[in-house]
């Protein structure tokens, strides 16, 4: 079991094996004259030059000093250590970095925007590799707002909150693709951000199978002018534990769906003479079959059940009725909370322990 922590504690090389890390290409060191400038980030006023796996930026090296205590040491020693004109562009000292140089233009586009200014609370211009681009480079260079910035971005939406997941309002600024929960969860590791791993597992155990298995695509950089990619896919001990949840949620949603649809007799504010139990039960059935929105073999185990009282979802045989008011209000009841209950184990059936989790359910 694991304790959840706020820590940002750094993870060791070999512990950050994770979806998080673009696949490393070629990293030329060499002549000056192998980096290839990149087209929006040379600045011709700039004052630094550097070059990451082939790739020269010319940018500024004061405005970087001030996000990066990291980058501000290393200026301070090329600055100490005038370089030969050979090792100089246009007067510019070089520095030399081992990162993706799209991990370097996802913080560029913070530091020095282009256009107009981008911040991590508009949503339409963040994405997950992005986020993970910046926590990365935090992790190297220490910058500190942006890491807290991009966490609590990633936080608000993979939250520990019952109501604002099943009501959307985690999502009300910004909504990843279910998939790009792989980033999450490899992000949720070497930040040692434990929190977000329930949600984002979550997304991934309902997803088909192949998708899940697949992956996705994401940006790697340009190669001339054609945009590469690299592929994110889960590790395989995350795909293990992923799957065994994905078990875990079936169970559950059957669990729920019996003690849902299978009362033995309806409750006592019913008006329609014990028709309501019957039709319950008629409704469990046509769900085994898969013949309703919600279906009793579904790893959606947070998904509402009242779709399946939709009139047009009925079955047949009640094609002219349904439940009483009564008792579809008192259904509705019991299938939120029995959710809930659903939620309030995720953390446990990932072998977490997580603080605070749904803790506002708790207070209200």
């Amino acid at each position: 079991m694991e304790e959840h922590t706020a820590s940002r504690k750094r993870a060791r090389a070999s512990d950050s094996q994770d979806a998080t890390q673009p696949d490393a290409g070629p990293q030329p060191r060499g002549g000056d004259s192998a980096a290839v400038r990149d087209r929006d980030y040379w600045f011709e006023d700039g004052n630094i030059v550097l070059i990451a796996r082939g790739v020269s930026f010319r940018v500024y090296k004061g405005l970087l000093a001030e996000h990066s205590s990291v980058f501000r040491s290393m200026f301070l020693v090329a600055q100490a250590s005038p370089q030969p004109a050979e090792q100089s562009i246009d007067g510019c000292p070089v520095v030399y970095l081992d990162d993706a140089p799209e991990d370097l233009r996802q913080l560029f586009k913070f530091i020095f925007p282009l256009g107009t200014s981008i911040r991590l609370n508009q949503g339409p211009t963040i994405n997950i590799d992005m986020l993970a681009a910046l926590i990365r480079l935090d992790h190297k260079y220490e910058l500190p707002s942006l890491h807290e910035q991009a966490i609590s971005f990633l936080s608000k939406y993979y939250t520990t909150d019952f109501d604002a997941w099943v009501d959307g309002t985690n999502a009300t600024h910004w909504r990843p693709q279910p998939i790009h929960a792989i980033v999450a969860i490899g992000i949720a590791r070497l930040t040692n951000t434990l929190s977000i791993l329930p949600a984002a597992f979550y997304q991934l155990a309902t997803l088909p199978l192949e998708e899940l298995l697949a992956g996705y695509a994401a940006p790697a950089g340009e190669s001339g002018s054609m945009p590469t990619m690299t592929w994110r896919r889960l590790p395989q001990a995350e795909l293990l534990l992923c799957l065994e949840l994905r078990d875990a949620l079936i169970a559950l949603n059957i669990e729920t769906a019996f003690s849902l649809f299978k009362a033995p007799t309806s409750p006592p504010s019913c008006t329609t003479r014990g028709h309501c139990a019957m039709y319950f039960r008629q409704l469990l059935e046509y769900a085994g079959q898969g013949e309703l929105p919600h279906t009793l073999a579904s790893s959606r185990a947070l998904d509402s059940w009242l779709p399946n009282l939709e009139q047009e979802h009925a079955p047949l045989v009640f094609k002219h009725r349904s439940a009483c008011r009564n008792c579809r209000s008192e259904f509705a009841s019991r299938e939120r909370e029995m959710r809930r209950e659903t939620w309030r184990k995720l953390p446990g059936l990932l072998g977490l322990i997580i603080g605070g989790w749904d803790e506002g359910a708790a207070d209200a």
